[in-house]
């Protein structure tokens, strides 16, 4: 089965569309999990991506969001940027929502039965420490802790803003909000959910690709030493620095086939990430 994760920046309409046409002409994907989905671009996005289902979390819990005034204000500079499951075949059930966490919009838990087995699917987009602050780790944490109870194959796909170094040796990595640095004032950090030592038992798809190339990793060893492994965002002047923000993430359950990311024509089509595609097999 393949699997896709990917920011659509908000996109609706034409360009909705246009992105959804990129995935198809990738191959498609039984389940994608997506950040920054429009309600409004939902319809156009599955329709030319060949999927047969959408679930986004403003049909799914609408009434929390607004009490937790994270639904929009009419004539301000409209609602938050939220996520949604996509798929073919069988429909996402059980959605969860978390109603306690700093930006709820930001997070959705659901149950796709992929290869036949009930596995526990979950999207997630990071606050940007620029604006939210604190919200970000905070947010990163509660979610790692929700996911180290959860029972069964899990598969978790985001656009985690971070991290901000992404060498080829795990060890290495460091989130922009890693425990211990002084801004979190003694507080966890976000490498609890994507650092070296996360505190769930999932794993790094990449990682877990690279780990059966060594060829690929060796390249990526003498071309960037110090990462990132690939890149899905870019910032600063002209984009020159290069970051792996998009990740793919399973539960040991799962064998990783493959492993692509789409940088180039994902930009070239719209958005302002990779599409992230990762070909799967669960087993009992």
């Amino acid at each position: 089965m393949r699997v896709a994760s990917w920011n659509l920046m908000g996109r609706s309409g034409r360009a909705a569309a246009s992105l959804g046409s990129l995935l198809r002409d990738r191959g498609g994907a039984d389940l994608v999990l997506l950040q920054e989905a429009s309600p409004r671009g939902m319809e156009k996005f599955i329709e030319a991506a060949g999927l047969d289902w959408s679930l986004h979390i403003r049909d799914v819990a609408s009434e929390m969001l607004s009490e937790r005034g994270r639904s929009g204000k009419k004539g301000g500079r409209g609602r938050p940027r939220s996520v949604a499951l996509a798929g073919r075949g069988e429909p996402a059930r059980n959605p969860e929502v978390f109603p306690d966490a700093p930006l709820p919009e930001k997070v959705m838990a659901a149950t796709v039965k992929l290869d036949g087995v009930d596995t526990t699917v979950v999207t997630y987009h990071a606050p940007t420490g620029v604006q939210h602050k604190l919200k970000k780790p905070a947010q990163a944490v509660q979610l790692a802790r929700w996911l180290a109870s959860v029972q069964g194959p899990v598969v978790l796909g985001g656009d985690f803003n971070t991290p901000k170094v992404d060498p080829p040796d795990r060890g290495g990595i460091r989130t922009h909000w890693h425990s211990g640095d002084d801004k979190l004032k003694g507080l966890p950090g976000d490498d609890l959910l994507v650092g070296p030592e996360p505190v769930h038992g999932l794993r790094d798809v990449l990682r877990l690709h690279l780990a059966d190339h060594s060829d690929e990793l060796a390249m990526i060893r003498v071309e960037r030493p110090d990462g990132p492994l690939m890149t899905s965002y870019r910032t600063g002047g002209a984009g020159k620095r290069r970051y792996r923000y998009d990740a793919i993430w399973v539960t040991s359950q799962f064998t990783v086939g493959s492993v692509e990311y789409v940088y180039d024509e994902a930009i070239e089509a719209g958005t302002d990430h990779a599409l992230v595609l990762a070909g799967l097999t669960v087993g009992p």
